[in-house]
């Protein structure tokens, strides 16, 4: 059975505004395999697992989207980036005003499942993640938040100025980190079928407004063809 063809959440008004504004509802069509890298966001089994307390039903069905997705990115010859929540000491520091809302069982269960290398800090066992892929911890929602992580070095380091965003959940840690990330200067886009949230309106929003302020969205099967049609022309 052929895989079902998404439909997108973008708002027909929205892609006339971008149209009108830009002259093309897409912004980031053209890729360089060197200078562009997948972020694959917090797809670990703290999120991913049903027994665990912050499971998300709606990432369990992308998976196969974002394993298309990884394969195509790797096949492009471009880097893929595994970004992981972690919990640590400094973390509960330095983001007092965040953990210090919460109940003491659930900064327990925090402290104990995102701990790193335990059960609920590891990526779900589904997705393609092979040992040369490039691995990011986090501390905050964004990557990019100064001390969170060292991804800024990471990007440096391998010449990439494009990222594509997949990974749970669209409207926090997905978002936080691609508009910090387009605010740093980075072109941007997220993958909409390779992105899940709690429930279909947070992942519409944000969707929306992250598509007409702060970057592009795009369906799986439009970036792969636009890899696909930059990788002909680059070999002509």
């Amino acid at each position: 059975m052929a895989d079902p063809v998404a439909e997108s959440v973008l708002r027909p008004e929205n892609i006339e505004k971008n149209t009108r504004r830009d002259g093309a509802p897409h912004s980031v069509t053209e890729f360089n395999p060197g200078s562009t890298a997948l972020m694959v966001i917090d797809m670990q089994n703290f999120y991913m697992v049903e027994s665990q307390m912050s499971f998300c039903p709606p990432a369990l069905p992308i998976v196969p989207t974002v394993n298309k997705l990884v394969r195509a990115m790797r096949g492009y010859g471009s880097p893929i980036i595994w970004v992981r929540n972690v919990t640590n000491k400094e973390a509960f520091t330095t983001w007092s005003t965040h953990y210090g809302r919460m109940k003491p069982e659930i900064v327990d269960a925090r402290k104990r499942e995102l701990a790193k290398d335990s059960d609920g800090f590891k990526l779900f066992p589904e997705l393609d993640a092979r040992r040369d892929d490039l691995r990011v911890n986090k501390t905050r929602y964004s990557a990019f938040i100064e001390g969170a992580s060292n991804i800024t070095h990471v990007l440096e380091t391998h010449g990439i100025d494009t990222l594509v965003f997949c990974g749970i959940v669209t409207n926090v840690c997905v978002e936080s980190t691609a508009r910090d990330a387009m605010m740093l200067n980075y072109r941007t886009l997220i993958v909409e079928d390779a992105c899940a949230a709690n429930t279909l309106s947070a992942h519409t929003e944000t969707l929306n407004v992250f598509y007409t302020n702060f970057g592009d969205v795009q369906l799986s099967d439009e970036v792969i063809a636009y890899l696909g049609t930059n990788k002909a022309a680059a070999a002509e």
